[in-house]
């Protein structure tokens, strides 16, 4: 599959632009979740433009087994599905009146989101938050395997998305080509490999 390499920059701009087109909306999320890794680092920028914006928010991060590109597409075909850690404060903290805001980086299979979801659900009952929504940078319709569609999303895509943080799967020389800021980094430990 052919790979396409998001730059910090990018990925930064479309988190921006995602949060302006939140507040656009009219939506004022009270939570805003974002699912570790990749989402993590949307849901700060996210996040800190709704804070600019006049918006405040309660803010965290949850987590998925999400195990980077070579074992993604073993973990949406296992039978035990998505896990997801880290609920306990929401669960704690959420009432059903709030605004949830879920954010993550992809939204490919829609999987990952569903699980979150599902989870959150089951386990917070009738403190569930009826007004949910999802934002995402990149949505990739084509690989989306549930019912729903992020509520936002910038970008849509059918290639695999390489964001900037992810290093595992890829050669030291797509490395070095894609991600010129490493290049220093990868020649202190080449001998090593």
């Amino acid at each position: 599959m052919e790979k396409t390499f998001i730059s910090e920059d990018a990925l930064i701009q479309d988190s921006f632009r995602l949060g302006v087109e939140i507040f656009n909306s009219g939506y004022r999320p009270d939570f805003v979740v974002g699912i570790w890794r990749g989402g993590s680092t949307v849901g700060i920028y996210v996040q800190e433009c709704l804070q600019y914006l006049g918006v405040e928010t309660d803010h965290i991060s949850i987590r998925t087994s999400y195990q980077g590109q070579p074992g993604y597409q073993k973990m949406i075909d296992s039978e035990q599905g998505i896990k997801v850690h880290g609920l306990q404060y929401l669960l704690e903290n959420l009432n059903h009146d709030d605004k949830l805001l879920i954010v993550d980086d992809v939204y490919s299979s829609g999987l990952s989101i569903k699980a979150v979801l599902d989870q959150l659900s089951s386990r917070a009952k009738r403190n569930m938050p009826k007004d949910f929504k999802v934002a995402v940078p990149w949505f990739k319709p084509a690989n989306n395997r549930t019912d729903r569609v992020p509520n936002y999303y910038i970008n849509t895509s059918d290639k695999w998305l390489i964001l900037p943080y992810e290093m595992v799967g890829l050669t030291q020389q797509e490395i070095i080509d894609n991600k010129p800021g490493l290049q220093a980094v990868m020649d202190s430990i080449a001998p090593n490999l």
